[in-house]
């Protein structure tokens, strides 16, 4: 199990800088979970290597969750990484947030964005840098958009889709929900130094790919590039989420000693024991971010691969918006109350809804009685921010 790495406080924001020309808005957050530190290293390392005169736009890079990253800790007492609800975002609005630790992280952090993200609809662009227990090759993980895309599949490192449907409440989603940019970055184990280097390499290309640094600004770009492609391996290119090991308290979990990210794992195989007895895997897969340490809400995720030609047609089913006609289909009907959301009859929408609902976005599914509840979350369909 991973070790807690003590660190100094830092201020909320280590580095911001307006560059000399027009260009995005670029925020990188590290350590929104506390004991993640390789990520505020790269970040720090990055900053204090730009130019401001080669800066396009503004930059600013900010601790997640200060207090839990003093004490070398994931979270103090809830993980912030799950508190970015819509519920939670309007007591921020209304003054009332509570008082438990994370709840003060919380509010400082709505308000920088509140202050800094653009209300224009001009888009942001919010990049997470994290790391793992379990260890493994780096990967990226967005919402399944095409602005997304266009940042994530060029780290060159696995993508991984439907993690953000997968779980509620993250920094990623909360902005990605209202229009904006939204990667995170898994740079490896928690506290190696190749972590730092790898989040530090995705970093140079994501601001370059975001339009906040010309590529000849970048002295080592090429490298940085030819770093993540090698850690890679021969990983897919692209793989989605097939299966979330959620967790409660009461389980007793604890991972079977040996894996790390990216294993591939056949159905049957015993990941791990909880009160119950052996916890086996439900399908074959990649096993993802398995959980070596003491507090997390997730045992492990499992994903598959999603070949190119899959992507290539999603982006042009979207792009001519098919999705308008699904309803269309036998057993399929839209949720009067939910436009985004489409509801299956399993015992009539039989064959090929899962994945036909997944190359149009519709990658949340949930059991609603008897039918099957298929959503996605549309970038831009909510206000810009909760402004008070």
């Amino acid at each position: 199990m991973s070790e807690p790495v003590q660190e100094r406080p830092r201020e909320r924001i280590v580095f911001e800088a307006e560059g000399a020309s027009d260009g995005p808005v670029v925020l990188v957050c590290a350590a929104l979970h506390g004991n993640e530190v390789d990520g505020l290293l790269a970040a720090e390392a990055v900053a204090d290597a730009i130019d401001p005169r080669q800066l396009r736009g503004r930059l600013v890079v900010f601790v997640g969750n200060r207090g839990a990253h003093a004490g070398g800790q994931r979270y103090l007492e809830r993980d912030l990484n799950r508190a970015f609800t819509e519920t939670r975002g309007e007591l921020w609005r209304r003054g009332e947030l509570g008082r438990e630790a994370e709840d003060g992280e919380q509010r400082e952090i709505l308000e920088l964005l509140a202050q800094r993200v653009p209300s224009d609809g001009t888009r942001a662009v919010l990049l997470d840098l994290h790391s793992t227990s379990g260890g493994g090759p780096p990967f990226a993980v967005f919402g399944d958009t095409r602005a997304n895309r266009r940042i994530g599949l060029a780290l060159g490192i696995p993508a991984i889709l439907g993690l953000e449907e997968a779980i509620d409440g993250t920094l990623l989603e909360f902005l990605a929900r209202r229009g904006h940019v939204a990667v995170c970055v898994e740079g490896g184990k928690i506290g190696e130094p190749q972590t730092r280097e790898l989040l530090e390499d995705a970093l140079w290309v994501a601001l370059v790919e975001a339009g906040s640094l010309r590529a000849s600004a970048v002295s080592g770009l090429s490298a940085a590039r030819a770093r993540l492609r090698a850690a890679a391996g021969e990983l897919p290119r692209v793989l989605e989420i097939r299966h979330r090991h959620a967790l409660r308290a009461e389980q007793a979990f604890r991972m079977r000693p040996g894996w790390k990210g990216f294993d591939r794992v056949a159905r049957g195989t015993a990941l791990a024991d909880d009160a119950a007895g052996a916890v086996r895997s439900p399908e074959d897969g990649f096993l993802l971010m398995p959980l070596y340490q003491a507090r997390g809400d997730d045992g492990f995720f499992l994903a598959r691969e999603v070949r190119s030609i899959w992507l290539r047609v999603s982006t042009a089913l979207r792009a001519l918006r098919i999705d308008r006609l699904v309803p269309l289909l036998p057993g399929v009907t839209r949720d009067a109350e939910e436009p985004e959301t489409l509801l299956a009859d399993p015992r009539i929408a039989r064959w090929w809804t899962v994945e036909i609902f997944h190359l149009l976005g519709y990658r949340r599914q949930r059991a609603r009685h008897a039918l099957l509840a298929f959503s996605r979350r549309r970038p831009g369909h909510l206000p810009a921010l909760p402004l008070r």
